[in-house]
């Protein structure tokens, strides 16, 4: 099987970028775990994919290598970080390709290109060594493929995972988080998650109401202080496994993209104390608590997996980074972007973004199931069924 692999993932016979300039040319002459499990298996690694610049971002529209444009419409973003892998699975260059997920990098992209992404639990794929990371405990490595049945085949292969058996539509229970996962959403992206939703309830799925309480308001105070502690330590300790590597100032100041490069100084310049990391990290736990919470039914029972739209928006124009239109209002691109990935991401979740149809413009449209970390296998399995229901 042919496979590419995101640019900020080492493999041993290319180099690896980061997709930053300071990195150009870099040879690690490392696989990462995944990609040498891919390998063992058989898979050849046919090329390194563009991403945002050092994977800080959701656009791709990266100002070091140039903008990864939607397969959909070329004006338009592909979503990120991980946009060239979305493009390469859905252009049909390679039927599965590895990305990176630490807040919606590989569920924004299959979003809006149309295909499948798959955010595993943390460490499942392997930790951050070979991996131009940005946070030690959010960063996962995952899959982008056309179907779920080729994910579990990867899932197999990575972790060691045998499969679950694919329940059926009237064993289903799904739990909607209406509260802040439906809120703001672009018309055209609740029309097609609205189809979707009545066809799985057609097909006798059991869709519960559920609040996943102050996901958005715990996540806002702890998400991007834990990214912006751990960045700086997480990104040294990669240049510092590198033979002839950059330093972190080096890296910093040949940083292209401005949006890139203002994170990065936001984190130098007004670094997360520790104490304030340490109460962020129980910040986290509170939000774990509550999608555990979330997946609890009145009565006895769990749910199967939460359900939302993956993104609230369709693929922004290239060149909208700091803001876009939804529906005739200004939004920011980021925040309103990993509106629905981030909570989720800040407290562990493994997830899978589906396509669930295309707006009248023909943008696609995804479709998140989301449940607790180590339940892999099962989540993989609803998702086998979703996937045939929506199809």
């Amino acid at each position: 099987m042919p496979i590419a692999v995101k640019d900020n993932i080492d493999t041993v016979d290319l180099p690896t970028s980061g997709g930053t300039s300071a990195l150009h040319g870099s040879r690690p002459g490392r696989d990462h775990h995944a990609v040498a499990r891919l390998r063992g298996a058989g898979a050849t690694v046919v090329g390194k994919t563009n991403l945002h610049e050092l994977a800080f971002g959701i656009t791709s529209n990266n100002a070091a290598y140039g903008p990864v444009r939607n397969p959909h419409d070329p004006t338009r973003s592909a979503g990120g970080s991980s946009g060239g892998s979305a493009v390469a699975v859905a252009t049909g260059v390679v039927p599965v390709a590895l990305g990176t997920d630490t807040g919606g990098s590989l569920r924004v992209p299959a979003a809006h290109c149309g295909i499948v992404g798959y955010r595993p639990t943390v460490g499942r794929w392997g930790g951050a060594d070979g991996l131009v990371g940005l946070s030690s405990t959010r960063d996962t490595v995952g899959a982008l493929a056309s179907t779920v049945a080729d994910v579990v085949l990867l899932d197999q292969v990575v972790a060691g995972a045998a499969p679950a058996t694919v329940p059926h539509a009237r064993m289903l229970r799904l739990g909607v988080p209406l509260p802040g996962f439906f809120d703001g959403l672009a018309k055209d992206v609740a029309d097609a998650v609205g189809r979707a939703l009545d066809t799985l309830v057609a097909a006798g799925v059991d869709l519960v109401e559920v609040d996943v309480v102050a996901a958005h308001e715990l996540d806002a105070r702890c998400g991007f202080p834990i990214v912006f502690h751990e960045v700086l330590r997480t990104l040294p300790a990669y240049l510092g496994s590198l033979d002839a590597g950059p330093t972190f100032e080096e890296l910093v100041a040949g940083v292209a993209s401005p949006d890139v490069r203002g994170a990065l100084e936001h984190a130098i310049g007004d670094p997360v104390s520790g104490v304030a990391y340490a109460e962020c990290l129980q910040l986290r736990e509170e939000l774990r608590a509550a999608y555990a919470a979330a997946h609890e039914l009145d009565g006895g029972g769990r749910l199967d997996a939460l359900v939302y739209p993956t993104v609230p928006l369709t693929a922004p124009p290239l060149g909208d980074d700091d803001t876009t239109d939804l529906d005739g209002e200004q939004v920011p691109v980021f925040g309103t972007t990993i509106q629905n990935t981030g909570p989720g991401s800040t407290a562990g979740m493994p997830a899978v973004s589906l396509p669930c149809g295309t707006t009248p413009a023909g943008l696609p449209v995804g479709l998140s199931l989301e449940t607790l970390p180590g339940t892999d296998a099962q989540l993989l399995a609803v998702a086998r069924r979703v996937e045939q229901l929506l199809s």
